[in-house]
């Protein structure tokens, strides 16, 4: 550990409940990394976290903490500023502090980043999430947290101990439990306990979204900012829990999903169930923590205070095509097998719905009726039913965005992929430059992004100087705005052809991403 007595005069110290911390400063920034929120689950492996116990001394908070216990994501070379993480391990229970003025007086708006990667893998200490620039050019306190996922963070074991009754969701109990951290001493850092805002993308935006209807994380935020939300509307449920289970139990060579045998295997050895793992991972139904679904058919009454921006890239699909790019040059009937599967339905089913995208899009080819479809249902579906449902509550104003900048990196055919729009909020585009290319108009959007976000975050209204007028969410006219160097207001834009797959079952984590192979 990084304990010492040592004091140089220019270092920034802050002392929280637990003991001292040693930043450092970095581009008109004072950054702590690796603070400990939580003591190791190492040893403790399915129990609710503990709070971090006080040291003595003073910790030097210049190194990012260990990662959760995971598998590293595909290589993918636009995508390693997202994917990138530390050393794993069961002692993972670790934040980021970044902040511009770390004094008890300044008081700034608070941004809590819950990182994505669909509950199996990722972490906050990504290089495109370094709150650095944010922190800095938007006048607000940053934290990134890390925190269990996967298997070791939402596995119903099997015990009659009742230590292990919230097995299924000590992820989600770990950011409660960061979040109780920033609310003891982010004041200690220049920020403002009273004046938090969660925000996440992608699987980011599902623990936003689980928060929101967690009742002991209410009072511990503010404001909330959803990007990219797809799968998190629904929760595991006590079946699947219990076969997925199984399912690692199997795997790992044991005949049950006993949690003592399963806390006794090496962390390596239960990462590597996650390897033949066919379930998908996240938020289970326990009882206990959560008693049915937060998001259906009705929104939780908890989550009716919280000012919420949420929105989509336009076309999300792309991120996941890129891997391979024969993914974009289809001919019509790959495209149409690929459709039909993907969203299970058959071929006159198939047909209507091609045929309803085709009349709203400007001579598309077959991968464009590809991308439209896709997109809309992994994510703006879900993303504007959520909309939609939380502005029918009326008692905290909702609002919602498009982000609509085409990226030049591969030629352009990613167009405006998964992701894109989070190098922009942290002002990460540097180490994104893989994804967002480094032409000129790259700061200027930052700026409008970062103008957007932070704006909410202070205030809990995205409307900056850089955005025409921004209405309020309203579920008749569904407005969007559309961001990018020229952002404008359109009402439910796509909103014709989505009524063609508006009766299907919403998308979940569990549906394969079957359209990205022939």
């Amino acid at each position: 550990m990084r304990w010492s007595n040592a004091v140089a005069a220019e270092e920034p110290i802050v002392e929280t409940a637990c003991g001292k911390v040693r930043g450092i400063q970095q581009a008109g920034v004072t950054v702590f990394r690796g603070i400990r929120y939580g003591e190791s689950t190492a040893g403790a492996r399915f129990l609710p976290p503990v709070a971090a116990k006080p040291r003595a001394g003073i910790f030097d908070a210049t190194a990012n903490g260990n990662s959760a216990p995971q598998i590293p994501g595909a290589a993918y070379p636009i995508a390693a500023w997202y994917t990138k993480i530390e050393p794993v391990s069961e002692d993972c229970l670790f934040l980021n502090v970044f902040t511009p003025s770390a004094t008890q007086a300044a008081k700034k708006p608070v941004m809590v980043w819950l990182h994505g990667g669909a509950w199996m893998n990722c972490a906050g200490s990504a290089p495109g999430f370094d709150g650095t620039n944010l922190a800095r050019d938007g006048d607000v306190v940053v934290v990134t947290v890390n925190h269990r996922i996967n298997i070791f963070g939402h596995m119903k074991v099997e015990s009659q101990d009742e230590r292990f009754a919230d097995s299924g969701n000590t992820g989600v109990l770990d950011m409660v439990l960061a979040l109780r951290w920033v609310r003891d001493n982010i004041a200690g850092f220049g920020g403002d306990p009273n004046n938090v805002t969660i925000f996440g993308q992608s699987g980011g935006a599902a623990k936003v979204a689980t928060l929101m209807a967690f009742p002991p994380a209410h009072g511990l935020f503010h404001k909330a900012i959803m990007q990219s939300f797809s799968g998190g509307a629904h929760m595991r449920t006590a079946e699947e829990a219990a076969r997925m289970a199984h399912s690692v139990a199997v795997a790992a060579g044991l005949q049950r999903a006993d949690a003592e045998a399963l806390q006794a295997l090496p962390m390596e050895r239960l990462i590597a169930t996650i390897k033949v793992m066919t379930d998908a991972v996240y938020p289970i139904i326990d009882d206990k923590n959560f008693s049915h679904h937060p998001y259906d058919p009705v929104m939780a009454k908890g989550a009716a205070g919280i000012p919420l921006l949420i929105g989509n890239a336009a076309t999300e699909a792309t991120w996941f095509m890129g891997f391979d790019m024969k993914n974009f040059d289809l001919q019509d009937a790959d495209a149409r097998n690929r459709i039909a599967r993907y969203l299970s339905i058959d071929a006159a089913a198939t047909s209507r719905v091609i045929d309803a995208y085709r009349a709203t899009l400007k001579e598309p080819t077959s991968t464009d009726l590809l991308i439209a479809i896709v997109s809309d249902y992994q994510f703006r579906k879900n993303t504007m039913k959520f909309a939609a449902m939380r502005a029918s509550q009326g008692s905290a104003p909702v609002y919602y965005y498009v982000f609509d900048w085409r990226t030049p990196v591969y030629g352009g055919v990613l167009r405006t992929p998964h992701t894109l729009e989070v190098p922009f909020v942290f002002g990460a585009t540097e180490a994104a430059a893989a994804s967002v290319g480094n032409g000129p108009e790259v700061a200027a959007l930052t700026k409008t992004i970062q103008s957007v976000w932070t704006s909410f975050a202070r205030n809990g209204s995205p409307q900056t100087a850089a955005t025409p007028e921004w209405p309020t969410y309203q579920s008749q006219t569904k407005p969007a705005m559309m961001i990018s160097l020229d952002s404008k207001v359109s009402q439910d834009p796509g909103g014709s052809a989505r009524e063609a797959i508006a009766n299907l079952p919403d998308y979940e984590y569990a549906v394969p991403l079957s359209y990205i192979r022939p």
